[in-house]
């Protein structure tokens, strides 16, 4: 009777947090953002946990969250409420880490085409278009927020690395080079429709 009544419970309360996870989903699709509020903050936890053991970086980690949240959000309408949500977000948080991962390594091959012109001399930017060219990269460092422009400066002006700009700013290398690969991709949507 004992074990009957246990595994009764265990399925009783499975059920109930489906039925309180149901619950929550179909607020959300009616528009209440404080129980979207209340999804964020039950899943958050688990999901920066999960993000932080594959990006070694809380900002990252963070961006993840977020982006996670917001696929989700958009999916909702669709999401099976008989489903459990626990695996449904963490896949999800696992494609944002893949996207992440690819993302970076695209736009340091993308930057590494543009990266002469981030630093002084050299024979490019001493043909004719090489002087327009640095001009346009130029004002698209100085359209960065402050954060990002003075990493670029100092990483392709000043010609630093990563641990030299770390010890002058008093930030983990981490956090640096998150910065850094921030700073690259927005340069790289900004000068997109220069260099193709």
């Amino acid at each position: 009777m004992k074990f009957t009544q246990g595994k009764y419970g265990e399925s009783e309360m499975n059920n109930t947090s489906q039925s309180w996870e149901s619950h929550l989903i179909e607020q959300i699709r009616k528009g209440d953002e404080v129980a979207f509020d209340l999804f964020m903050d039950t899943y958050r936890p688990m999901l920066t946990g999960l993000a932080l053991r594959k990006l070694h970086n809380t900002e990252d980690a963070n961006d993840v969250v977020q982006e996670t949240f917001v696929k989700a959000y958009r999916s909702l309408k669709d999401f099976d409420t008989n489903r459990p949500v626990r695996p449904w977000l963490t896949r999800i948080c696992m494609n944002c880490i893949v996207d992440l991962a690819r993302q970076r390594k695209n736009n340091a091959e993308s930057i590494d085409n543009v990266e002469y012109s981030l630093s002084d001399g050299g024979e490019a930017t001493e043909r004719a278009d090489g002087a327009l060219i640095r001009g346009q990269v130029m004002e698209a460092v100085k359209r960065l927020p402050w954060r990002y422009r003075q990493i670029i400066m100092m990483r392709h002006f000043d010609h630093l690395d990563v641990s030299e700009i770390a010890v002058q700013l008093h930030k983990p290398e981490g956090t640096i080079k998150s910065w850094l690969f921030r700073a690259r991709a927005m340069l790289q949507r900004d000068l997109s429709p220069i260099f193709g």
